[in-house]
């Protein structure tokens, strides 16, 4: 009876040992495959789930979990790394509270057809975050100038960012002032007393939403809403 009573003990406590150190890697792996069937892949990735304690996460609840991925495609959507962590999330149900992290070399589309790149730092609730895109000075003049050259025949010798959103030209020693907004389409365009024209955007794939556009130290920013859940498959 004792013998049988030991194995009785020893086998629950194997079981709850198992059940303690694997449920990380269980849940891990739901959430690898949710990401992967939303459209995410990456040359190399790892995804982390972590719980106090442990055994929330086979009710499919975790406090943490970190993605972390280099060589990134969402979708139509490339970016050179990203490292995300997403707060209690709801494993089943593809949700989560909150997010923040940054997407590192996201690939933006420019008027001049130019691989042009940007990191996104974001930071809020999970469904609505914000996200923020900091594009220099240097590539903005080099998107407005072959932009305007071949929609307006314009041969602009300098441009200049001004807060809170005015882009000053210069052609054939005139100066005139654009305006930076966000057109019907969601992407970023220059409107300039001869008409206007969008000069750069996300691929429409990855859930980001242009909201604003700003002049600031020179460069341009751009504030955006980032749907995490739907990163997740919720």
């Amino acid at each position: 009876m004792r013998g049988c009573l030991f194995i009785l003990v020893l086998g629950t406590l194997v079981l709850g040992a198992a059940a303690w150190f694997g449920a990380p890697i269980l849940a891990s792996s739901v959430i690898s495959t949710a990401l992967q069937n939303g459209g995410y892949h990456a040359s190399s990735s790892t995804v982390t789930a972590t719980s106090n304690p442990p055994l929330k996460l086979l009710l499919g609840r975790a406090d943490r979990v970190e993605i972390a991925g280099t060589g990134v495609d969402f979708r139509t959507f490339h970016a050179a790394s990203l490292d995300l962590v997403l707060t209690n999330v709801d494993v089943v149900a593809r949700t989560a509270g909150h997010i923040t992290g940054r997407i590192t070399g996201a690939a933006l589309k420019t008027a001049d057809g130019e691989p042009t790149t940007a990191d996104v730092d974001i930071d809020g609730a999970a469904d609505a975050a914000a996200a923020t895109i900091v594009v220099d000075a240097a590539t903005v003049d080099r998107v407005v100038k072959a932009t305007l050259q071949r929609t307006f025949g314009l041969a602009v010798t300098r441009t200049e960012l001004i807060a809170p959103s005015t882009l000053r030209i210069t052609a054939a020693g005139v100066s005139i002032e654009g305006h930076l907004e966000i057109d019907a389409s969601g992407a970023i365009a220059l409107a300039t007393p001869l008409g206007s024209a969008p000069i750069l955007s996300l691929d429409p794939s990855f859930p980001l939403r242009l909201r604003a556009v700003s002049a600031v130290d020179r460069n341009l920013r751009i504030d955006a809403i980032l749907d995490a859940q739907a990163l997740i498959g919720g």
